[in-house]
């Protein structure tokens, strides 16, 4: 298993640069974002009440489709190519949200298993987080 790691630097909500760590993982098809600083951080929408991909999100998924790293770009839309991926985030609300074929899941640190094949750089990262953070 490869993982080629990369940074992507990005205004946050607050129009502060900030910078996202990128794990991307060709043979599973997954992209593991740590992002605690709210630059792509899936957004949560209150109408559907569910989180959603963020504008930030959908400007850092173009800029990774153009640089073709180790992921196929068979010229797809962008919409068609995020759809392609399972995208792990890694956040600031101590929780991770995987995104696959269009569905959002929201899971808390404290319920969380190996079943979902995180990367253990961001988890632990996370984790770590979370227990100072008491």
């Amino acid at each position: 298993m490869v993982i080629q790691q990369m940074e992507y630097r990005g205004l946050n909500l607050h129009d502060v640069i900030g910078s996202v760590e990128i794990a991307i993982d060709a043979d599973l098809n997954t992209i593991h974002i740590y992002d605690t600083n709210h630059i792509v951080e899936p957004e949560y929408d209150f109408l559907t009440k569910n989180f959603k991909l963020s504008e930030g999100f959908w400007k850092m998924a173009g800029i990774i489709k153009e640089k073709q790293l180790f992921l196929s770009n068979d010229e797809k839309r962008l919409d068609r190519w995020i759809e392609s991926f399972k995208w792990v985030f890694y956040s600031s609300g101590k929780s991770i949200k995987i995104y696959k074929q269009g569905v959002m899941v929201d899971y808390k640190i404290g319920y969380i298993d190996n079943e979902k094949l995180l990367y253990e750089k961001y988890f632990s990262r996370l984790t770590d987080e979370s227990l100072n953070s008491k």
